[in-house]
């Protein structure tokens, strides 16, 4: 009996032995043969060695390889995403965009001024400003002060659009402090809106058209008033109001026209001449009078 005990253990290790399960499977075959040699037998412990082996060998944890494997998979489908999505994009940065001039809300120099001569020659459109980012809030300050101290403004219209507007709002609550005037005097008035621009499209292919788009921007007008807002002119400079005297020692009364004194360079006395020519009166005398 015990012997054919043993040889039915021998062929149930053999067939354990037999499933792919790597070299923990082979130890313990060998384990199990030389334990069964032996005259008393495999031991319990060995038995249950040899089912542990087995066991725990399918629930083996991936390994590092796997996971970069697994990272690797995902890295080439996000790089797909991105090779689909890059031809809609590449269409729109091949074309080359160029932003026009925007529209400004009032001329640069008023029609009565000459546009070539120098900003100080200017006595009109003063008090008209384009805020820009460029300029920095000191010189603005200054600017408005002279307009409003020398100048003799008592309107001013301030102007911004875009990333200027925080610049030009800084200004409007700068200023005040710096006038001559209390608080009540002094009346700011807030306008927004939206000014659409055009931007010049250049597609790469030499045979299409130039187009255009249009886009909107904000905009900000602040108009500050002193008083009545009545401007009292220029106190100095160039535009400033000279008194006129009622009588001119050159040209006697004022109103009235001096006759011209002298013949002059151009011949004025014979033009004088000429004229009493032609006022004095012509006698004529007939033949059939001096018969009778």
């Amino acid at each position: 009996m015990a012997s054919v005990s043993a040889k039915g253990k021998r062929k149930a290790v053999e067939t354990i032995a037999e499933e792919p399960t790597g070299k923990k499977a082979k130890t313990g075959t060998q384990i199990s043969d030389n334990e069964l040699g032996s005259s008393r037998g495999p031991t319990p412990a060995a038995l249950s060695s040899t089912e542990a082996t087995t066991v725990v060998k399918p629930t083996e944890p991936p390994t590092s390889v796997d996971s970069s494997e697994a990272s690797i998979g995902s890295d080439k489908k996000k790089g797909k995403r991105k090779a689909t999505e890059s031809p809609a994009d590449d269409s729109e940065a091949k074309a080359s965009v160029r932003k026009l001039a925007p529209p400004r809300p009032f001329p640069t120099v008023p029609t009565s001024v000459s546009a070539t001569g120098p900003r100080s020659a200017h006595v009109e459109g003063k008090n008209y400003i384009c805020i820009t980012r460029k300029t920095p809030l000191g010189a603005y300050l200054r600017r408005c002060k002279d307009v409003v101290l020398k100048a003799g403004h008592k309107t001013l219209h301030l102007h911004a659009m875009g990333a200027a507007i925080p610049h030009l709002v800084q200004l409007s609550v700068s200023l005040p402090e710096i006038l001559p005037y209390s608080a009540d005097e002094i009346h700011t008035e807030v306008l927004t809106g939206t000014v659409e621009l055009q931007d010049e499209v250049t597609p790469e292919d030499e045979d299409e058209d130039i187009s255009c788009r249009s886009r909107g921007k904000s905009t900000l007008s602040i108009t500050i008033t002193i008083g009545d807002g009545k401007d009292e002119g220029a106190h100095t400079g160039k535009g400033k109001k000279k008194p006129r005297n009622q009588f001119s020692t050159n040209m006697g009364d004022r109103g009235t026209r001096q006759p011209r004194q002298g013949g002059g360079q151009k011949g004025g006395g014979k033009r004088h001449e000429a004229a009493e020519r032609e006022m004095s009166e012509q006698i004529v005398f007939r033949a059939e009078d001096m018969d009778e």
